[in-house]
């Protein structure tokens, strides 16, 4: 009948015509709509395709009045994950948002409402939970290369950073993870049961062997050269690790990289004990006799510590051998990181001063080589018993 309306859709009492448009999927794969309600059919269609107009002109008519975390998830994905970024940065930016923004009370915020009270009140509830001030730094860069970019995409007027006091280091080059501040060492005896339970055709027996005589890293073990070790020092100038390389958010898979060190203070030069350099020596006889057992599979390198087929050593895979190693020699489980530990502490205990220990170990400050302070209050506590003869 002429003059009736067309509709679809009822919200409320009132009939609508609707038009859909699918925007995408969401974390879990199911779709995302847009729905636009028109008096009439040309209405909601004109409305449509305004919106649509705008998405082709590389904006989005509806972040503004996103969720922060949901704001921000679009911008991980659709402009970060495609905008150069290295790989270990993108994984970072990647984590970061994971645990710190995605289901955080920040995260709830609309983007139009946030203001620089909520970031400052999410910090200060962050440092009550104890997390480092490097976790909150590594959060106030993402949030601000976001923020950069909606201003001036015209989603908000005003970054909200400006003006925040964000919680810092002592030391900028302080980073201090969880190996680090959990102190866990071998004693003596259990050193001694772990090695002499490593058969010298074992590549693990080396990397052990490494790790408490030098206070390495792993991640700073498995990146050497052969040229790195000369004159009875080794130069640390670099890491590998595995970084996860994303598709998407639910797809990702892992690569070796080789990435500077964690500080400035990592770059540094550790001498050699010479039982360490013997060892050393039965290394590279061993790599040689692999690389012949292999052939033409094996893949040529210039590694300290290759793999059976001449590639970096995967640190999940050296995990897992060290577990079983463990058992082998019927000594309770601890990190790899633990020899690192436990080099310090043997320092400490010959009378290693607290600056030399922490060049040693390449931290960015004395502050962190301080988490070995019980080491350093037994020394004391035994030493000052000499006083004890004072009036003798």
């Amino acid at each position: 009948m002429a003059g009736n309306r067309i509709t679809n859709s009822k919200v409320g009492d009132k009939e609508y015509y609707r038009e859909r448009l699918k925007l995408g999927t969401d974390e879990k794969g199911e779709p995302i709509y847009k729905n636009f309600y028109g008096a009439s059919k040309t209405e909601a269609k004109r409305m449509k395709k305004d919106y649509q107009e705008q998405l082709e002109a590389g904006v989005d008519p509806d972040l503004s009045k996103q969720s922060l975390a949901r704001a921000m998830n679009t911008w991980l994905w659709e402009i970060e994950k495609n905008s150069g970024n290295k790989t270990s940065t993108f994984e970072r930016y990647e984590v970061t948002y994971r645990l710190y923004v995605k289901n955080s009370s920040l995260g709830v915020v609309i983007l139009s409402d946030l203001k620089k009270l909520h970031i400052q009140k999410y910090y200060n509830d962050l440092m009550k939970l104890g997390k480092s001030t490097s976790i909150i730094d590594n959060l106030h860069k993402l949030l601000s290369k976001f923020f950069v970019y909606a201003c001036s995409e015209a989603y908000i007027l005003k970054n909200p950073l400006i003006g925040l006091k964000k919680p810092k280091a002592e030391n900028s080059e302080s980073v201090i993870d969880d190996d680090e501040l959990k102190v866990e060492t071998f004693t003596r005896e259990e050193v001694k049961r772990i090695i002499e339970s490593l058969k010298r055709n074992t590549k693990l027996r080396y990397i052990v062997f490494f790790a408490v005589f030098t206070g390495c890293r792993i991640g700073e073990i498995l990146a050497l050269e052969k040229k790195d070790v000369n004159d009875g020092f080794v130069n640390i100038n670099k890491m590998v690790k595995a970084v996860k390389v994303f598709k998407d958010p639910e797809n990702y898979h892992y690569e070796i990289k080789i990435t500077k060190p964690k500080t400035k203070g990592s770059v540094r030069k550790i001498p050699l004990p010479e039982i360490l350099q013997n060892e050393l020596k039965r290394l590279d006889v061993l790599v040689k006799r692999e690389k012949i057992r292999l052939g033409k599979a094996y893949e040529n390198n210039s590694l300290l510590f290759p793999s059976l087929t001449g590639t970096y050593i995967d640190s999940r895979n050296l995990t897992r051998s060290w577990k079983r190693a463990l058992e082998s020699a019927g000594v309770p489980y601890k990190k790899l990181h633990a020899l690192r530990h436990t080099y310090a502490t043997r320092l400490f205990e010959e009378g290693a001063s607290i600056l030399t220990v922490s060049k040693l170990l390449g931290h960015g400050s004395i502050k962190t080589t301080e988490i070995y302070t019980h080491v350093l209050d037994d020394i004391k506590a035994k030493e000052i018993e000499v006083l004890n003869n004072m009036l003798l």
